[in-house]
Parts: C-alpha cells; structure tokens; sequence
C-alpha cells in the first residue's frame, strides 16, 4: 500500500486534458513548485471534479493561475507524478 503524502507550493504550468474514452473524466494536470524546494517542479494529476468552481477549472485550462498556491494529497505514481484525491487552490 502506497503512503498518502501531502504537498503545498505554487502553480508554475496548468492544463485540462479532455476524457480519453466515455468513461473517463476530465483531468486537470498541473506543474508545482514545492515550498522549500522551488526547483523541484512536482506534476500533479487530478480528476478536473475536484475543482469545486468551474471559472477556476476555466482559469487553470487557459493558464491563468500562475502563481497561486495549492495543496494537494495524494499518492505518488511510480512515474513520480501525484495522483491527488483532494485539492485546495487559493487565488
């Protein structure tokens, strides 16, 4: 069993990524610079649902959230991209 890890940082790149079939959903991937370690560029993927507010998801799809800070939890993939259940994105 993988261990939920939490990360905190900044948003540096965003996109949505439509469904692939009809029964997948939307994804909302984004590029994070962790706090503390602004170098280290963490990719972060989500199911676009967990974005409460849709003019938010319309923002991260069309790249205007540069900047603003979000918390993720999640599971790392072996890949090291985190595969988050749960996002908070403040503007």
């Amino acid at each position: 069993m993988r261990a939920e890890a939490r990360i905190t940082g900044a948003i540096i790149d965003s996109w949505v990524e439509p469904p692939g079939t009809l029964e997948d959903a939307q994804r909302l991937v984004l590029q994070v610079a962790p706090n503390g370690r602004p170098k280290d560029l963490l990719i972060v993927e989500a199911a676009a649902s967990l974005v409460g507010d849709r003019g938010w998801l319309e923002d991260l799809g069309e790249n205007l959230c540069h900047g603003s800070p979000v918390a993720a939890v999640g599971c790392f993939t072996v890949s090291g991209m985190l595969n988050a259940t749960e996002l908070k994105l403040v503007r």
